[in-house]
């Protein structure tokens, strides 16, 4: 588990550095271009710290990048920033770099107890991702079906799988956990019994490559997380609450062109924004398919990224199993969202 724990010590240093970033304001701004409210070009540029390398995942900031919408609310342009194994943190990086950043909600919630002004204003999946994938020959489809097993996590997934465990009130001896970065196939040949991944990637992948997977997603079981969340620091919020909105403005019309046009998104993430991932085509419209999914909540005239006080509420309450004991004011920001759609009522999807 030293990796879990050389992560934690680094997002700890990482939350340090930041906060004198954030703490001062004039001296960030020199060092990231654009992050000012006051530049010459309106809003800047608006930088965004992904949490995994530019696959479908974030094809809508791709979309709105693409199609100008950044530009329409009011920015010069969009950094779209990487992310993978061996990135920092992301809350680090939106503390210290970035204006806006992609990440879930035990992570930030970790972050946050740690005393990082960060604060959820969105999220784009209203079931989380996070799924336990494994053979098909020997399937996991209950919580209870772990016990015996070994199980694969990335350590950026840790704090996930840590509170998942603890809300379901899991015997955590009766399962073991080692650490494998960001790839499965180790469970293709039988090194490990299964792996905390995302339905809407890994599991993809290894169907495409012939592989029987199985999957239990973890917000099916009792672990009702929303997914990819957008977060954003306390002093954003506070001073730059405009261009918070225009962000989000901007974020939502790129995921409804990603719902309406999944072929037009995964061809932007293959040929341009993924292009140095030489990502399998066909594999990359299924992803995307598979995360569409995960947006869409079923109601009528939905609100994308939106997230409701019931969401809210149940959210903390997962992980507050997991020790993080938290209230939604601590970890959630939901007025910008719910001001967008009070002022453009027409960005609901019908």
């Amino acid at each position: 588990m030293n990796n879990y724990l050389d992560r934690r010590q680094f997002l700890t240093r990482g939350i340090a550095l930041g906060s004198l970033a954030v703490a001062g304001p004039a001296v960030l701004s020199a060092c990231v271009s654009g992050e000012s409210s006051g530049a010459a070009n309106g809003f800047g540029v608006a930088s965004q710290r992904l949490a995994w390398i530019k696959n479908t995942q974030f094809a809508g900031s791709y979309v709105a990048d693409n199609k100008g919408y950044y530009t329409d609310a009011g920015f010069s342009g969009a950094d779209l920033v990487s992310g993978g194994p061996t990135a920092p943190p992301i809350e680090s990086d939106v503390l210290s770099r970035t204006f806006a950043g992609v990440s879930q909600v035990p992570i930030v919630g970790s972050a946050v107890s740690k005393g990082a002004p960060l604060k959820i204003v969105g999220a784009v999946y209203s079931r989380y991702a996070g799924c336990i994938m494994t053979m098909a020959d020997k399937p996991v489809n209950t919580p209870e079906d772990l016990y015996g097993k070994t199980i694969g996590c990335a350590s950026s997934s840790e704090p996930v799988w840590r509170n998942f465990m603890a809300a379901l009130k899991l015997d955590t001896s009766r399962i073991k956990t080692v650490p494998v970065q960001g790839d499965p196939i180790g469970m293709t040949v039988g090194e490990i019994d299964g792996y905390l991944g995302f339905i809407n990637s890994q599991v993809v992948d290894l169907r495409h490559k012939g592989f029987d997977i199985n999957t239990m997603l973890l917000a099916d079981v009792g672990f009702p997380l929303v997914g990819q969340t957008y977060i954003t620091t306390q002093e954003h919020i506070d001073n730059n609450r405009d261009k918070l909105k225009a962000f989000l403005h901007a974020e939502i019309r790129g995921w409804r062109g990603v719902l309406d046009d999944p072929a037009m998104a995964t061809d932007l993430t293959v040929n341009d924004y993924g292009k140095d991932l030489h990502l399998n085509p066909a594999a990359t419209y299924d992803c995307c398919l598979a995360g569409n999914e995960l947006i869409r909540n079923g109601q009528a005239a939905q609100q994308l990224l939106a997230i409701s006080d019931e969401t809210a509420a149940a959210n903390i309450e997962a992980i507050d199993a997991g020790g993080l004991n938290l209230s939604v004011e601590d970890l959630f920001e939901l007025g910008p969202i719910r001001e967008v759609y009070d002022e453009n009522p027409d960005l609901a999807l019908v």
